[in-house]
């Protein structure tokens, strides 16, 4: 009987999961040495080389819990510790310890947010996830990091806007507010030719300012949580409230009708 560290691991996969790795320390290297743009950069790579270990695992039929723990470990170091290091490096240092405790908060919000993951896998309900996941919220501070270094927008509010970022996207990966997975997209089935146009059209405009508009859209995305969450218990609020209002009628109704039903005998005592 073979021990477990003699079975070997699937390359293909866990190859994806070093490249993604591979770019997220690049990012923490490129922002000690004042190259932001492109440890931002480095991120959005490390977060694409993410999405393929799992597809290629699932394509491949070569999931394994080598692979999962290996991967967990690479988010943790690309989407936890790189962005926190890169904006601490890049705009939270004048801040002092204000600024290095806003960049722990991000980076104990990361390692909390994927250890809850690991925990509720095989249970969550897959449409949607519970906290901003946390190759969302890196990708909210390095489109920050690349908008700004690629326009050059170096205004007096961008070390806050910076500061409020680092602490909320932190604060948003141990919340309950869920966000949308867009796992239910199909990406296998057949589409329209409209469709198609529609995505090119889209990676036309992305591509016109891609740092500025990817940024605008995972922000608007980090803000989805909350705004999801409270729609969806106002919803559910309306709905009891309804239900109540149903079943304090229907009681009445009932009341009513047994009052009729004691009613009638006495009347035709009357009557006699």
């Amino acid at each position: 009987m073979k021990k477990p560290f003699e079975r070997g691991i699937y390359l293909l996969p866990n190859l994806m999961t070093t490249a993604a790795l591979f770019a997220g320390f690049y990012a923490v290297i490129a922002g000690m040495q004042g190259n932001f743009e492109q440890g931002a950069i480095a991120i959005f790579i490390a977060m694409v080389f993410d999405g393929l270990d799992g597809r290629i695992a699932r394509m491949t039929n070569s999931s394994s819990a080598f692979g999962a723990e290996y991967d967990s470990l690479s988010d943790m170091v690309s989407f936890g510790l790189a962005p926190a290091l890169l904006m601490y490096q890049w705009a939270l240092t004048d801040f002092g310890k204000l600024g290095w405790l806003a960049a722990f908060i991000y980076t104990a919000g990361a390692a909390l947010r994927l250890a809850r993951f690991n925990t509720q896998v095989g249970v969550a309900d897959k449409r949607y996830f519970q906290g901003l996941p946390s190759p969302a919220a890196a990708a909210v501070l390095a489109g920050l990091v690349w908008m700004v270094e690629n326009d050059h927008m170096h205004d007096t509010y961008i070390p806050l806007l910076a500061l409020f970022l680092t602490v909320f996207t932190g604060l948003m990966m141990v919340s309950n507010f869920r966000f949308h997975s867009f796992k239910e997209v199909n990406l296998k089935g057949k589409v329209s030719f409209l469709t198609l146009l529609v995505g090119v059209l889209i990676l036309v405009v992305v591509s016109l300012k891609p740092a500025m508009i990817l940024f605008s859209v995972l922000f608007l995305y980090a803000f989805s949580g909350p705004v999801l969450t409270l729609a969806t218990l106002r919803v559910r609020r309306e709905e009891r409230r309804q239900q109540r209002e149903s079943e304090e009628l229907s009681k009445v109704f009932a009341e009513s009708e047994e009052v009729a039903d004691d009613a009638k005998p006495s009347s035709s005592k009357e009557s006699n």
